[in-house]
């Protein structure tokens, strides 16, 4: 199962999720979309879902694609999961600025996760997921830090 992450931002990224149903036929796919509407058969699309159950599906997911938000990257880190992490740009208006560009880069740089960039053929992406093996959380280090370091100059 691909578990999917749209974020609780309120601006649209309707984008993440047309990435995805591209793959939709493959396996299940379960969307948090947030603020997101989106229409579409071959996905289940959920607004927003309690803590205890994301849990578990986190834990059930054999992929996580996910926006580039360090909560959601952590959380699937944390739990040892194959992640793609598809940044909100801001030249599709789907944040304030480009932060998550940088982190996803920097993760991927680490071999924690997988990063889309924009235009990549995102078949491609999930099918080198598939043989992916990110490196496990306590070989990281000090993910929390890095995550500071990427926000930090966006804060100011």
């Amino acid at each position: 199962m691909i578990l999917v992450l749209c974020g609780t931002q309120k601006q649209d990224f309707t984008r993440l999720m047309r990435l995805v149903e591209q793959v939709a036929d493959r396996e299940e796919v379960i969307i948090q979309a947030g603020h997101n509407h989106y229409e579409t058969d071959k996905m289940k699309l959920f607004s927003f879902i309690p803590n205890d159950e994301m849990e578990k599906l986190y834990q059930q997911a054999s992929l996580i694609v996910t926006h580039a938000g360090a909560g959601s990257i952590l959380q699937g880190v944390k739990n040892h999961k194959k992640i793609i992490a598809v940044p909100r740009l801001k030249k599709y208006h789907e944040h304030v600025n480009d932060h998550q560009i940088e982190l996803a880069t920097k993760l991927e740089q680490l071999g924690c996760i997988l990063a889309y960039q924009d235009g990549e053929d995102f078949i491609s992406l999930y099918e080198k997921a598939k043989t992916f093996n990110p490196l496990p959380f306590n070989q990281k280090g000090n993910i929390e830090g890095l995550i500071d370091q990427s926000l930090e100059k966006y804060l100011k």
